[in-house]
């Protein structure tokens, strides 16, 4: 039994069949089939479980294994198959690492169980990243996660290969080390190994062999062996052992001959060779107190402090400088003595310095090279070298200059001028009288001027005419007194266009703070305004007719709110419903629906006076605000055009369709005090008896209805017994990153265990109780069992943060930071971090700057805000720049339609431009379907909540929903990585 993993080629695969393949896999077959045995084999999925198939005893051995001396104590190894080289792999391009000496201070990569592991893992100078495969290993060294992989040259590249990313890496440096492998057996079969040993042996020197070495690497085994090296070094030897015996001989005669003549020509020389002496006594005398000159002469040039002088052996080893160095770098001359120059160089600068040093040697001579050392402070210092090479003495001569200083100036002088062409800012500089001196060439592209028409001339030729002198004497002010100025201003180009910019003019002051110059850095914001003035649109225009959405509605019905009074001015609020429409939108479709819509919706805007509003509320629903009424029969011959520009037919392409509408009315000012939320609604409910009186017609709002307001306090009263009897229970809905599969938290969700009605949601009892107290109570309630379900969990060692709905009502409460404070305090273990807190952007619109106010004093607690059923409400883009809070909920009402509602569609875009914009986190509620979690991410929302992700559930339920989805994410982002690789 071999056991083998699934991956690891050339060595180990599986083919389409899922049958082993492999070098290994033949030469195993090969030399079983020799020996009459049949191999049956255990698959793992990675070498290291192959491993412990064999150590656990369920293989009998592994075809191919490296040779390592941790694995000689337990088992037992046939002679070498072949020979691996453990290197050192790199992204292509990376430039800082050459080999494995430069691995200090770098994250290495290296598998389980491999001979790079063993090889590396007494390196304290480097992080060692450990991967179960070498397919992680390369995913790792490709990603950045690690800055090298060490493993054998063969299989890294070959799996490289496989997922087409073989010129993403590349191998440098020689091998660590080269890894004998062979067929490892288990130390009980030695039975096995006395039989394959010799085998492999006699196998390794056949052309059978041969053959599968050129399949499976592409290029025959090296003819070098360790056998083959090793006989023929014993041959070697022989031949030179015999070559040195003759030669001993011959030379033996020849020196004997030889001796004898020398003896008689040194008798002859020496009788000359005492003259000689006497003579050259004499000259070396003269030469010695002229060497003592200069050598005096040198000493002084040496060791003057003009210069850094060194001398250096070819092994770069300092043998002198002088005392300039201590200085400058502030080693004393005893430290630099004691160590090569290379170790004062930056690490950087150390290869090209090596380089010039091996240059010098052969040119031996060197000017102008530039590098730099490090200070025993860690400052760095810019050097420039001339050096002379003495080839007989083997020494360096060098004189360096320090030109740090130059170098910085430079630098400084380079990164401006670059700066000052390269920036997308225009700027310009003017003397202190305001005249251009220069400009950069961004501000020829927006001006349309080019440097020769502007330089010489004032700032004035730019002028749009929609600036005052005024503004321009503010200005100037402003320079002179704080020597800054910044602000949007229009400007005329060359072309005669006018544009917005946002322009900076700072004063450039001379050391005696004296201004020399002006300089302006200014940018086009044309596409800004636009985009604002788009947005702006968008936020207060409905997308289809472009008439007033409930926005702007909301802000005209306030303002024509505040201008009424009881006596002669009354403000008319009328809700109209198209009856049919759904019918019509089923019939023949969104696009006729549409184009119906649209047709109606212009009649009926041309039948209310100009000094009204009319809108569109959503749907085919429309809101006409109709102000200064001296009664309430002023209005009804508008209504009554409404009605008639409703009812008149519309021709369509398959004939003609006509619609009727129904209309509720209410008045303001009441008896008692209304919002214009309020009045919405009450013009809802008429609009609602309209159409049970038969549709087509207009009713007035009943404000004194006994029913209703019987069944409301019956409503009242339910709700108060059972928040007493303790008939509440939190339900939790999940909030997820859609595109990564993070779980961001839960929203608490408010559920009533009704006696006889059963298990109840929030839209069944609180609409009711809307703006009564009692909401406050039940507020604090749930905000006080959501902390405590988030202390038990703790405790269960289960994080999960909540998101908690408020009222406007417990909002506003006097004492609302209290109450938080004391409900925190009373769960220590509730970390207020996980804590958010949800509010209707209703609840700001009356009171923005306390509501503001409160909620910046309660994020001091650790909590967080989030704008709730965004869109619903009648907040703007001042409510949502002023509120300090961290995230935007979409409404469902936008979501649920998202597949099949364009409008829905481009809505969701701006809210999350918005979102964008003012720096929030944007979550979409009711995400029903996969569809709307594709579109969702088409749009650029990845967080949601609906039941495509999860139904509310209970407390109980929740950790194990998290266990499962985390699992599933986890399988896809694995399944979206392995398609990368295979892509």
């Amino acid at each position: 039994m071999a056991a083998i993993p699934a991956y690891w080629p050339p060595q180990y695969s599986l083919n389409g069949r899922g049958e082993p393949q492999g070098f290994a896999i033949d030469v195993l077959e090969h030399l079983a089939g020799n020996l009459g045995f049949t191999v049956r084999y255990k698959i793992a999925d990675t070498f290291p479980d192959a491993i412990k198939l064999l150590e656990t005893g369920e293989a009998d051995l592994i075809p191919n294994s490296g040779i390592l001396s941790a694995r000689l104590s337990d088992c037992l190894f046939t002679p070498p198959v072949e020979t691996f080289r453990i290197s050192v792999f790199v992204r292509s391009g990376q430039r800082q690492i050459t080999g494995i000496s430069s691995l200090h201070g770098k994250t290495v990569g290296a598998v389980e169980q491999n001979a790079g592991l063993f090889l590396l893992r007494s390196r304290n100078d480097l992080s060692l990243e450990v991967y179960p495969n070498v397919r992680e290993a390369l995913l790792g060294l490709l990603s950045g996660t690690v800055d090298a992989v060490v493993y054998p040259d063969t299989v890294f590249e070959a799996v490289a290969r496989k997922h087409n990313v073989g010129d993403k890496i590349a191998k440098v440096g020689s091998p660590l080390s080269e890894i004998k492998r062979a067929l490892r057996f288990r130390a009980d079969r030695a039975d096995l190994h006395a039989l394959f040993s010799p085998a492999v042996s006699t196998f390794v020197t056949t052309p059978d062999y041969e053959q599968i070495y050129l399949k499976w690497y592409g290029e025959a085994p090296p003819f070098w062996s360790a056998q083959r090296v090793f006989f023929a070094m014993l041959a070697l030897l022989g031949l030179c052992i015999a070559g040195f015996l003759a030669w001993q001989f011959l030379s033996l005669r020849s020196f004997d001959r030889q001796l004898r003549l020398k003896n008689l020509e040194l008798n002859e020389a020496n009788a000359s060779l005492e003259d000689r002496v006497v003579n050259r006594t004499r000259a070396l005398a003269t030469e010695m107190d002229q060497r003592k000159r200069s050598q005096r002469d040198l000493e002084s040039f040496f060791n003057q402090s003009q210069s850094l002088n060194m001398i250096a052996d070819d092994n770069g080893s300092i043998l002198r400088v002088n005392t300039a160095w201590e200085e400058l770098i502030g080693y004393s001359v005893e430290e630099l003595l004691s160590r090569p120059f290379l170790d004062f160089v930056h690490p950087d600068d150390r290869p090209s310095t090596i380089d010039v040093f091996k240059t010098l040697v052969v040119s031996a001579a060197l000017d102008g090279f530039e590098n730099r050392y490090r200070a025993k402070d860690g400052a760095i210092v810019n050097l420039r070298w001339s050096a002379r090479w003495d080839g007989k003495q083997k020494k360096a001569f060098a004189i360096a200059q320090d030109v740090t200083s130059q170098k910085q100036a430079e630098d400084a002088l380079k990164l401006s001028a670059r700066v000052f062409e390269a920036a997308d800012e225009g700027i310009l500089i003017t003397d202190p009288k305001g005249i251009i001196v220069d400009v950069n060439p961004a501000f020829t592209q927006i001006t349309g001027y080019s440097a020769d028409e502007a330089i010489g001339r004032t700032l004035s030729f730019l002028k749009s005419g929609r600036h005052s002198p005024s503004f321009y004497a503010a200005l100037w002010k402003r320079l002179a007194t704080t020597g800054h100025w910044r602000g949007e201003i229009w400007n005329r180009a060359k072309d005669g266009t006018v544009y917005p910019e946002m322009l900076t003019i700072s004063a450039v002051k001379d050391a005696d703070g004296t201004t020399r110059n002006y300089a302006g850095l200014f940018s086009d914001i044309t596409r800004i305004k636009e985009h604002e003035d788009r947005l702006k649109h968008l936020a207060h225009y409905d997308a289809l007719t472009n008439l007033p959405n409930r926005i702007l509605l909301a802000d005209r019905l306030t303002q024509a709110m505040a201008r009424a009074n009881p006596a002669n001015r009354l403000v008319a609020v009328a809700f109209i419903d198209l009856d049919g429409f759904k019918s019509l939108n089923d019939s023949f479709g969104h696009p006729v629906g549409d184009q119906v819509l649209l047709i109606v919706a212009d009649r009926m805007r041309k039948v209310i006076d100009e000094n009204d509003t009319f809108g569109r509320f959503g749907g085919d629903e429309f809101l006409a605000v109709l102000s200064d009424l001296k009664s309430r029969k002023d209005c009804t011959a508008t209504l009554e055009r409404l009605l008639e520009a409703a009812a008149e037919p519309v021709e369509i392409d398959n004939g003609r369709i006509t619609l009727t509408a129904s209309i509720g009315v209410t008045f303001y000012p009441q008896t008692d005090e209304m919002d214009a939320d309020q009045l919405q609604r009450q013009a809802d409910q008429a609009m609602y008896q309209a159409k049970l009186a038969g549709k087509n017609r207009y009713q007035f709002f009943d404000i004194h209805h006994d029913q209703e307001v019987a069944e409301h306090f019956a409503h009242l009263g339910s709700v108060k017994r059972a928040l007493e009897a303790n008939e509440f229970d939190l339900y939790f809905q999940p909030k997820v990153n859609l595109s990564t599969g993070r779980i961001l938290g839960s929203e608490v969700l408010l559920r009533w265990n009704h006696p006889e009605r059963g298990l109840l949601g929030p839209a069944a009892f609180l609409p009711q109780i809307d703006n009564h107290p009692i909401l406050v109570d039940i507020g604090n309630w749930v905000l006080d069992h959501a902390l405590s379900r988030m202390e038990g969990w703790a405790k269960d060692g289960f994080s999960m943060p909540l998101s908690v709905n408020v009222s406007a009502q417990q909002l506003m409460a006097p004492d609302f930071f209290q109450t938080l404070q004391a409900h925190l305090a009373r769960h220590p273990a509730a970390s207020p971090s996980d804590l958010e807190l949800e509010i209707l952007e209703t609840s700001t619109l009356n009171n923005l700057d306390q509501i503001s106010t409160l909620i910046a004093r309660c994020k001091t607690l650790g909590v967080s805000f989030a704008l709730d059923d965004f869109g619903t409400g009648y907040s703007s883009l001042a409510y949502l720049k002023r509120l300090p809070v961290t995230t935007l909920k979409i409404d469902q009402d936008f979501v649920r339609d998202l597949p099949d509602n364009r409008t829905d569609q481009d809505i969701l875009k701006a809210i999350v431009g918005f979102g964008k914009i003012f720096n929030l986190d944007v979550i979409a509620e009711g995400v029903e379907t996969d569809e709307h979690g594709r579109l969702l991410l088409s749009i650029g929302c990845p967080l949601g909540q609906g039941y495509a992700i999860a139904r509310p559930m209970p407390a109980g339920d929740l950790p194990g929903w998290c266990l499962n989805w985390t699992a599933r994410s986890a399988q896809r982002q694995d399944q979206r990585m392995l398609a990368g690789l295979a892509g």
